[in-house]
C-alpha cells in the first residue's frame, strides 16, 4: 500500500476516497502489514487493544493530510464539495453568511461557514464584499467601510446586523477581538434611537401573527443568541440598546452555557430590563438551574405571572420536571398553590396528572391537595405515575374508559414521552393507548423521544408499533427529528447514536450525504463503520444490502 503524500490535500479532494483510503489502511494495519503499521506508529494508537478500529485508520489518514481529527477533514472535504456544487461565488458567499448568522431553526454553524470561508479563494462579487467582512470582523478589509445603518446584499440587512449576529464570535480569536472592534466602530456614531431602529429580517421564520411579515430581530438577541457574546451584549448596552426588546431576556435564559447565561442576565438588569411579559422565567424553568432561577428571582421575576395557556411558574416546572429544590424555591418565594391554568388546574392537580410523586407530597406538606373530580382525571394520574394496579382496577370499572379520552387527554403519552417518564409510557401503552398521538409541536411520543435522544423510550416505542414515519408539525418523520435535534439543538444526555440506531433497524432510511454531514461525529463514524462492514460482507458475496 503506498503512503499518500503528508500534508498534501487535493483541491479536489474525494471524501469517498479518502474513506477507501481508510479502510484499507485498516484491513492492512489488521493484517500486521509492516508498511501499514510503520504510518500509525507515529501516532500511538491502538497501544494494548486487541484490534484496530476504523475510527483509528480515519484518524491516521487526517494526521497525515494535516488535520487534528477526521471530523475537521471531513469538513473541509464537504466545504470543498460544495464550493465546487455551488460555483457561482454568490451563492457560495450566501452559504457562508447563511452559516454565520443562522437562519430560520437552523442554529449557526461557525465551524462549517470557517471551512467554507477557506475555499473561496479571492472570489467575491463586489457588492457581497462588505457582508463577508463584516461577519469576519474585517473592517480593514473594506476601502469604505459602510455605516452601521446601511442595508447591505444578499439579506438586505444593515450593516452592524452582520457584526452583532455572526457566529465566528464563539470561534474565539482573533474572531471575538476583531468582531468587537468592528461593532465598537460602528456603534460610535449612533444614537440610541437609531440602534433600536436597526433590525435583521429572518424570512426562513414563521410571519409574525396577523403581520405576515417575517420577524424583525433586534441586534441585542443576535448578540445574545447567535453570537452568544457578552462582551458584544455589553458594548450594544452602553450604547443604548433597548433590553426590554421582546426577545433578550428570554433567550439569555436559555444559553446552554448556565454561567454565561447568568452574566448576560445580569447585564439586561443593569440595564433595567423587566421580567413581566417575557416567559424568561419559564424558559430558565426549562432548565435544572437552582443558581439560575434564584438569581432570576432576587431580580424581580415574578412567580405568579400567568405564561402560555395561563401556566404559572409552579406549573411550568412540574411539567419540566424540576426538582424539589426548584419547587420548594418557587413556593418560598410565593407562588400561588391555588392558581390555576387554562385547563383550571392547580399545581397539585397537575402534578398528579404528571406523576410527579415528590412534588405532590411537598406541594401537601404545604396543605395543597389535587382535585381529581372525575374517574377520567384518576384514570390518567395513575398512568402518569405508572401506577399498574390502580389505572387497571379504574378500567375494571369503566371498560370504555381508554375510548372515551378526549384529545387533551390522550397527549399524556407523548407529554410523558417528552418527560422522559418511560414507566408511564410503558404502562399506558399496555393499557392499548394509541401509540402516534400528538402533543408538542403535533410531535408523537416517538417524534419526542428521538428528540430527546431516549434511547431507551425509542426502543420501547418502536417494540409497541411506533413507526418512523410519525410526522411532526415541521412536515419531517422521526428521522427528521433525530437529526435535526442531534445537530442543532442536542438534549445534554440524549444517546442520539443509540436512538439512531433503533431507527435504522425498525426500517428509517440512512442518512444521505448531506444529512451525514450535518450529523454529530460520533454518529458520522459510526455510520461509517457500518458502510465498512457492509462493504465487507458483500465483497463475500453476501445478500446482505450496503448502506448508502
Amino acid at each position: 500500500m503506498t503512503n499518500p503524500d503528508r500534508g498534501a490535500l487535493p483541491a479536489k479532494a474525494d471524501l469517498q476516497q479518502l474513506k477507501r483510503q481508510a479502510r484499507e489502511l485498516l484491513r492492512a494495519w489488521q493484517a500486521g502489514e509492516p508498511g501499514s503499521l510503520a504510518r500509525v506508529a507515529p501516532y500511538r494508537l491502538g497501544a494494548g487493544e486487541h484490534k484496530p478500529k476504523l475510527s483509528q485508520a480515519q484518524l491516521v489518514i487526517a494526521r497525515e493530510l494535516g488535520f487534528p481529527s477526521w471530523p475537521a477533514l471531513q469538513a473541509t472535504v464537504a466545504a470543498q464539495q460544495l464550493a465546487r456544487e455551488l460555483g457561482d461565488s454568490q451563492a457560495l458567499i450566501e452559504r457562508v453568511l447563511a452559516l454565520s448568522l443562522g437562519r430560520g431553526w437552523d442554529a449557526p454553524q461557525p465551524e462549517r461557514a470557517l471551512a467554507l470561508l477557506q475555499h473561496l479563494q479571492g472570489r467575491c462579487p463586489e457588492a457581497l464584499r462588505p457582508a463577508l467582512a463584516l461577519v469576519q470582523g474585517d473592517l480593514d478589509a473594506l476601502p469604505r467601510p459602510p455605516s452601521a445603518t446601511q442595508c447591505l446584499p444578499p439579506f438586505n440587512a444593515p450593516a452592524l446586523a452582520y457584526v452583532c449576529f455572526s457566529s465566528l464570535h464563539r470561534l474565539g480569536e482573533p474572531w471575538a477581538s476583531g468582531l468587537l472592534r468592528c461593532a465598537q466602530a460602528l456603534l460610535a456614531p449612533l444614537n440610541p434611537a437609531e440602534l433600536n431602529a436597526l433590525r435583521l429580517a429572518d424570512p426562513a421564520l414563521p410571519p409574525e401573527p396577523g403581520s405576515g411579515a417575517p420577524p424583525r430581530l433586534p441586534l441585542l438577541y443576535g448578540a445574545i443568541a447567535r453570537a452568544q457574546s457578552p462582551a458584544l451584549a455589553a458594548a450594544l448596552l452602553a450604547a443604548g440598546a433597548e433590553p426590554n426588546d421582546g426577545e433578550s431576556l428570554y433567550h439569555a435564559c436559555e444559553d446552554p452555557d448556565r454561567a454565561r447565561a447568568a452574566v448576560q442576565i445580569r447585564q439586561l438588569h443593569a440595564h433595567g430590563v423587566r421580567w413581566q411579559g417575557t416567559n424568561a422565567l419559564l424558559r430558565l424553568l426549562d432548565f435544572e438551574d437552582l443558581a439560575g432561577l434564584d438569581l432570576a428571582l432576587s431580580l424581580g421575576a415574578d412567580v405568579n405571572e400567568a405564561g402560555p395557556e395561563g401556566a404559572r411558574a409552579l406549573h411550568h416546572a412540574l411539567r419540566r420536571g424540576r426538582s424539589s429544590a426548584c419547587m420548594q424555591r418557587l413556593m418560598e418565594h410565593g407562588a400561588d398553590l391555588a392558581a390555576r391554568d387554562a385547563q383550571g388546574r392547580t399545581p397539585a392537580t397537575l402534578a398528579a396528572l404528571l406523576g410527579e410523586r415528590e412534588a405532590l407530597a411537598l406541594l401537601a406538606a404545604h396543605g395543597a391537595l389535587p382535585e381529581l373530580g372525575s374517574i377520567e382525571e384518576e384514570f390518567l394520574a395513575a398512568c402518569a405515575a405508572a401506577d399498574t394496579s390502580r389505572a387497571q382496577a379504574l378500567l375494571g370499572q369503566a371498560p370504555n374508559l381508554l375510548k372515551q379520552l378526549g384529545p387533551q387527554a390522550l397527549r399524556l403519552l407523548p407529554d410523558q414521552a417528552q418527560r422522559g417518564a418511560k414507566a408511564a409510557v410503558a404502562l399506558m401503552l399496555s393499557l392499548g393507548w394509541p401509540v402516534s398521538v400528538q402533543g408538542d409541536w403535533e410531535a408523537s411520543a416517538l417524534n419526542q423521544a428521538a428528540f430527546n435522544g431516549d434511547a431507551a423510550l425509542v426502543q420501547l416505542l418502536l417494540a409497541q408499533g411506533a413507526s418512523w414515519q410519525e410526522v411532526n408539525g415541521y412536515g419531517g418523520d422521526v428521522m427528521g427529528s433525530l437529526q435535526f435535534a442531534a445537530a442543532h439543538q442536542p438534549h445534554p444526555r440524549g444517546d442520539y447514536l443509540a436512538c439512531l440506531q433503533a431507527l435504522l433497524a425498525a426500517g428509517a432510511p440512512w442518512p444521505d450525504a448531506a444529512e451525514h454531514q450535518d450529523l454529530p461525529p460520533a454518529l458520522q463514524v459510526w455510520l461509517d463503520e457500518q458502510a465498512l462492514r457492509a462493504e465487507t460482507v458483500l465483497a463475500n458475496s453476501s445478500p446482505t444490502p450496503t448502506p448508502p
